[in-house]
């Protein structure tokens, strides 16, 4: 029987055999957390970490929407950002999927 620890199924079961021809078990921990996502267009993002053992600020970038939206969507969010503070722009002209970060902007 496997020790407690072992028991549970984060720890995944290998099956081996040794040279002399027996069964054996190992026991693996499984690594916690999946890749990040971006909630626009839905390419992984990098320099994101979601294991717990890290620091909060080691696990995503240190820039507005980092970790949660690409490069690529968070430039066309600010860009929309500004140009709806300025005028330039209504919300209807904002797509719909990026509303929900463009709405968010300070008035002046």
């Amino acid at each position: 029987m496997p020790v407690p620890k072992n028991r549970s199924n984060s720890v995944r079961k290998i099956k081996y055999r040794t040279p002399q021809g027996d069964s054996r078990t190992r026991y693996r921990r499984r690594i916690k957390g999946t890749r990040h996502h971006c909630a626009v267009t839905g390419q992984m993002l990098t320099g994101t970490n979601s294991l717990q053992g890290m620091a909060k600020s080691t696990r995503k970038p240190n820039r507005p929407f980092g970790g949660r939206l690409s490069p690529a969507a968070a430039r066309r969010v600010l860009r929309l950002r500004s140009r709806l503070a300025e005028g330039l722009i209504t919300k209807d002209d904002v797509p719909v999927e990026l509303l929900d970060y463009v709405k968010n902007a300070k008035k002046n």
